[in-house]
């Protein structure tokens, strides 16, 4: 191709020359057409001089179809044991230097294999950061030796199992010589695990556990598990008991205790004078062995569950009295008939005790019955006093209730803990689920009582916190304790603490003869002859409304503040909230010359005839014109409009408000016959022929309806 360009460009240059000669030829003189055609002539002289290769004959002897897949088949195989043979040198490399393989077939469908592949790399890239680290699992014993003869040291977590305090896990299982322990050596220390799959896991990724924070210290769970007969109460506290280690306490294990471990004692003596006797043990003894129970060194390291107990008010007041307070008392609510169908079940059980126990139907039912008219009583006064009550479904199985009452224990341990370890350092600390009465929330209020730091430093609003007694948004710091709006209010206060309180406050609270308070309606009377400001209208909607004369809006006395010994009523609650929060914003307005007339009750009988009909009996007659339209009445030997003026009058009557039930019911009973002879127009206008039909062949009402319709000729309707 090169040369054909290069022919062209030589015979582009001679056209050129030819035609730059023919132009120094006479214009008149007529061209060559010899010239005119020598622009075509290029392309044959190419053709001639560099003829076209002729296409290659077609080969003689064809490949067979059988013949190419033969020939394929070696060249793959060939490819193959290439392949492989470097595959295995690979492999053997690898070997040497200590790289692990992963080997997966590929016979299946793509997407399958895809599937298998990341399944086999998923852990290698999770756990990319302890790929090069080493774990040895070891013996318990192996360990103890270990660690006793200083070879290796405890790790930070000591007895903890890191997989279990990475999970949120706050209460710290029971040891004992029969729970089974894996521990593991990784570096220089030693983790211990409850179970095989935790250790499993943590081989995997030790880097990823060691870097977690150290367990907080262990708090002693203190709890109590009330409720109804067969609730599963005693399930979820034997639970506690055996997996974390807490001491199960019923009345009946505290008082066995102390007649086992301390006959001797004054208390002992007079629990058996009572049991002598038949006697139930009072409560101030029963009690008083509860405390003593108490003081068992497993109950003040692991804590205790106390198992159906309080169930009266005066057992709450020794209680409170002895200062024994679970914090979280859990409610297991089922209702009767769940009680019995799981003792019909327990009775079927083969686990059953051989003893006689006391689940016969009659003594769960007054069991059940005296449980609920006392539970009542029980919640109330510690949801009031203590905040520390929770209500469990307990119709869900043993499990779901166990994970239930688990889960809210793990929080409130963690709180508790989060409140110690933020006190400790200085920081400001949640209060909630504390159990914190309301007397202590009183007697430790901040500088800024029940209003809310927060809202006052920012937004320079009084926001009163006293409106409702929980403590989810209260805070401690330096002793004292803070009320905050909301959450986020409560994590403003939570991070920085010291830009809400004296001496970074911005606003200080005003004194309490400033301070705006809300009055009920007759709080409001009982200040008469004191006038309310603005004529009584509603200062908020005045401002809001730009001060215009339709936002003169009268207020109502069901919202009423007393602010610097001035009343101020509202149109609603949200525009008395609005004052609350900002009263120097609203308190300081002057009326217009120009007021709205006042709106004065007009008697109903001083109104015009028509007002009087329209305020008086306009929906009950729209009511039942509306019924007539729809009904059309015509009642027999009557005209249209008098059966309609009959109706209309026998409706007003039925459905007057003002009138005794008797009367209402006495004229229903009228209307309903009043429709029934109206209907029978319509009824023989179908059912009467025209031929004469013989008694049998009639309908079977015909006869006594058609002798009814006759009778009222001439019969007053009214009179019926």
């Amino acid at each position: 191709e090169d040369q054909i360009i290069k022919r062209r460009t030589e015979l582009l240059a001679m056209q050129a020359k030819r035609k730059q000669n023919a132009a120094a030829r006479l214009e008149s003189e007529v061209p060559d057409e010899d010239e005119d055609d020598e622009e075509d002539d290029i392309e044959a002289v190419l053709e001639e001089e560099f003829p076209k290769e002729e296409d290659e004959v077609e080969e003689e002897d064809e490949e067979q179809e059988g013949e190419a897949i033969e020939r394929l088949k070696l060249e793959i195989a060939e490819k193959f044991e290439t392949d492989l043979i470097n595959i295995q040198t690979v492999q053997e490399e690898l070997d040497k230097i200590s790289i692990p393989q992963v080997t997966i077939g590929s016979k299946r469908k793509p997407r399958i294999v895809c599937y298998q592949l990341y399944k086999k790399l998923k852990d290698l890239v999770e756990n990319r950061e302890s790929l090069f680290e080493k774990c040895y699992p070891i013996s318990v014993s192996l360990a103890r030796k270990m660690i006793a003869l200083s070879y290796k040291h405890p790790s930070n977590f000591g007895e903890w199992d890191p997989i279990k305090l990475n999970e949120g896990e706050t209460i710290k299982s029971y040891q004992s010589p029969d729970t089974p322990t894996f521990p593991v050596i990784h570096r220089n220390s030693i983790y211990f695990f409850a179970s095989k799959e935790n250790r499993d896991k943590f081989m995997k990724n030790p880097i990823k556990y060691i870097r977690q924070p150290k367990p907080k210290p262990t708090m002693p769970v203190k709890i109590a598990i009330v409720g109804p007969p067969k609730s599963g109460k005693t399930t979820v506290a034997k639970k506690f008991a055996s997996i974390y280690g807490l001491k199960r306490l019923s009345m009946g294990d505290a008082i066995r205790m102390i007649l086992n471990d301390q006959p001797d004692t004054e208390l002992a003596l007079m629990l058996k004078w009572h049991l002598h006797k038949g006697l139930t043990a009072p409560d101030e003894l029963a009690i008083q062995a509860l405390d003593i129970a108490l003081m068992d060194t497993v109950c003040s390291t692991a804590g205790f569950v106390i198992d159906g107990y309080p169930v009266t008010r005066k057992q709450i007041n020794t209680l409170e009295y002895m200062k024994i307070i679970p914090v979280k008392i859990f409610e297991m609510q089922i209702d009767a008939k769940e009680v019995f169908r799981r003792a019909l079940l327990d009775k079927q059980s083969p686990d059953r005790p051989p003893y006689p126990v006391h689940d016969s139907s009659q003594i769960l039912a007054i069991k059940n019955s005296c449980y609920k008219t006392q539970i009542e009583e029980i919640r109330a006064y510690y949801e009031e006093q203590h905040q520390n009550w929770y209500m469990i479904d307990a119709s869900h199985s043993k499990w779901w209730n166990w994970n239930k009452v688990l889960e809210e224990t793990q929080m409130i341990t963690k709180q508790i803990q989060l409140y110690l370890e933020r006190i400790r350092q200085g920081k400001a600390a949640s209060i909630a689920d504390l159990c914190i009465t309301p007397q202590e929330l009183l007697s430790r209020l901040g500088e800024f009582g029940q209003y809310c730091p927060v809202s006052l430093a920012e937004k320079g609003e009084l926001v009163d916190c006293s409106v409702t007694p929980s403590l989810r948004f209260a805070a401690e710091f330096r002793g004292h304790y803070y009320k905050m709006s909301g959450q986020e209010e409560l994590d403003k206060f939570l991070k920085t603490p010291e830009l809400y309180v004296p001496p970074l406050a911005p606003h200080p609270l005003p004194l309490p003869s400033k301070l705006p308070k809300k009055l009920t309606a007759a709080e409001v009377k009982a200040l008469f002859p004191m006038q309310a400001e603005m004529q009584g209208y509603c200062p908020v909607t005045y401002l809001e409304g730009k001060q215009r004369y339709e936002a003169l809006v009268p207020g109502d006395i069901e919202y009423a503040v007393l602010y610097c010994k001035k009343l101020y009523i509202f149109e609603s609650e949200e525009k008395l909230q609005k004052f609350m929060r900002l009263p120097e914003k609203y308190w300081k307005q002057t009326l217009p010359h120009k007021l709205p007339p006042k709106k004065e009750p007009v008697l109903l009988t001083a109104l015009p005839l028509t007002g009087y009909l329209e305020q008086g009996v306009a929906t009950a007659l729209i009511k039942a014109m509306n019924e007539v339209g729809c009904l059309k009445p015509k009642f027999p030997f009557l005209s249209v409009k008098k059966s309609a003026l009959l109706f209309i009058a026998y409706h007003l009557k039925a459905f007057n408000p003002r009138s005794s039930d008797y009367v209402r019911k006495k004229y229903k009973r009228k209307l309903d016959r009043f429709i029934d002879n109206c209907e029978l127009i319509p009824y023989l206008g179908t059912k009467m022929t025209k031929k004469y039909k013989e008694p049998q062949n009639r309908p079977i009402d015909f006869d006594h309806k058609l002798q009814t319709f006759l009778s009222l000729k001439g019969v007053d309707p009214a009179t019926l």
